[in-house]
């Protein structure tokens, strides 16, 4: 090859090769955070304007789940992504959670569709087997959040959907909208989870035993 070709070939591989660069750059958040590739973030957030709610979020990888219940009659499933150690994921039902990790802890809001105030959580990761736990039975889902400190809370929906479809947030903009969702929400006939055995995660719902399954960040349902 000539110089003078050669000279042209190695300035448009290194122009590319900035290119590239600046467009990996430009794609990264500002200021991003890596999160714990498999970790678990759980928060009781007391009752201010609105009533005492609890979240958990798991991670794993880039894959997310959430679930916030109030422990008796109310709960959210959110399943998405994080980016640079943020998140931001709508419900079904309308219900939105919004955090960001700083490299030690999980800060955000949650707010569930109905009572419009933002519940304000930080949480810290929770050591296993802390976290997420479901299990379901004849058309009906129980859901926990087993805390470090081995209390637990939870919802049973009795008929629960089979497919947790997330919003569409230019939907959810509208109060038609959360009007209806939230509508469906009531209709599912929410109530207290069944007690589940710490350890053992064994329940009976609907006279039938069953046992609880962990939920994973990359779990979908």
């Amino acid at each position: 090859m000539k110089p003078a070709i050669r000279s042209l070939a190695a300035g448009a591989a290194l122009a590319a090769l900035n290119i590239a660069v600046v467009v990996i750059f430009a794609a990264a958040p500002a200021n991003a955070v890596t999160m714990p590739s498999g970790a678990t973030y759980i928060a009781d957030m007391p009752a201010d304007a609105a009533e005492a709610m609890t979240l958990a979020v798991t991670v794993d990888g880039d894959r997310v789940v959430a679930y916030g219940t109030n422990g008796s009659d109310e709960e959210a499933w959110f399943f998405g992504t994080q980016r640079g150690g943020r998140i931001d994921m709508m419900s079904m039902y309308a219900d939105r959670v919004q955090a960001t990790y700083d490299g030690a802890t999980l800060t955000g809001t949650l707010t569930m569709n109905g009572d419009g105030n933002p519940h304000a959580f930080t949480a810290a990761a929770a050591p296993a087997p802390a976290g997420i736990y479901t299990a379901a039975m004849d058309g009906a889902r129980a859901s926990w959040v087993v805390r470090p400190d081995r209390t637990i809370t939870g919802v049973m929906d009795n008929s629960a959907p089979g497919d947790h479809k997330v919003s569409d947030a230019q939907a959810a903009a509208s109060r038609q909208y959360q009007e209806q969702v939230r509508q469906m929400r009531l209709d599912q006939q929410m109530q207290q989870a069944p007690p589940m055995h710490y350890g053992t995660w064994s329940t009976v719902i609907h006279d039938r035993p069953v046992t609880a399954t962990p939920v994973r960040g990359a779990m979908r349902f």
